[in-house]
């Protein structure tokens, strides 16, 4: 078992995403045993005891959705060959959930406050250096002044991204979008008016031929609806929809009102 242990240290260090499967209760014929582990990254099988290529495809399978919902939990599956019904315990160990910013006004500098708070490693982005500073974001982890589309085309995106465009205007964040709609980031919003937004997405159906569930996974307007008027509130707001994103909540009031 060193090598999986080695692995998961590794895993630690790196603080990467990756799921521990481990058999739990096996009918089988000696094939599969309970105690048998397998780890899972980037979509592989990167050590463990388990052999059986049909339990090991099902356990990929199922350590992807685990992934994206960021929960371990314990599932029977059904392999024949192995013996009927095998139980394994899928262990999540999610990556730190990444917060980017993308705009550096007023709105930014309480959402990265918020932000930080909760653990989320954020990143800013801006073309301006009056705005994208450490003075203005001394929480942020990383601040990049540069042109911000060409920076969202090289940047490392995974299912525990979450971004964020709230630029000055819909010429800066429409390039932005269109880098990154098809990304596996878990949430992209976009702030702005209804009006502009149906208008931008318009453009996106007609002239960029882009498929309605890509332009359905976007947040926009930007935020929960709850009746917000300072930066703090909007900010507020935005996160808000981001955890509601992240855990499968339904932003109803726990008081049922």
């Amino acid at each position: 078992m060193e090598p999986l242990v080695d692995e998961l240290i590794k895993i630690g260090e790196q603080g990467a995403a990756a799921v521990l499967a481990t058999v739990i209760e096996a009918d089988g014929n000696g094939r599969v045993a309970p105690g048998d582990k397998c780890l899972i990254r980037d979509g592989k099988a990167e050590s463990g005891t388990i052999r059986h290529e049909g339990l090991l495809s099902a356990i990929l399978r199922e350590a992807e959705s685990c992934l994206k919902e960021e929960k371990s939990k314990l599932v029977p599956l059904e392999i024949p060959d192995a013996g009927g019904k095998i139980e394994v315990f899928f262990e999540v160990m999610a990556a730190p959930p990444q917060l980017v910013v993308v705009g550096a006004g007023h709105i930014a500098v309480p959402l990265v406050k918020f932000a930080k708070i909760l653990d989320f490693h954020v990143a800013v982005l801006d073309d301006r250096m009056l705005f994208a500073n450490r003075e203005r974001f001394p929480d942020a982890d990383q601040i990049l002044v540069t042109d911000m589309a060409e920076a969202l085309k090289g940047m490392a995106i995974t299912p525990s991204t979450y971004i964020v465009l709230i630029t000055r205007g819909h010429k800066y964040d429409e390039p932005c979008l269109r880098e990154i709609m098809d990304s596996p980031a878990k949430y992209i919003g976009m702030i702005g008016s209804r009006r502009r937004i149906k208008a931008c997405f318009q453009r996106f159906r007609e002239e960029q031929k882009i498929a309605e569930e890509i332009i359905e996974r976007v947040y926009a307007p930007i935020g929960l609806d709850i009746n917000t008027e300072t930066p703090e509130e909007i900010a507020l707001s935005i996160l808000a929809e981001i955890i509601k994103v992240r855990r499968g909540g339904k932003a109803q009031s726990l008081s049922g009102k």
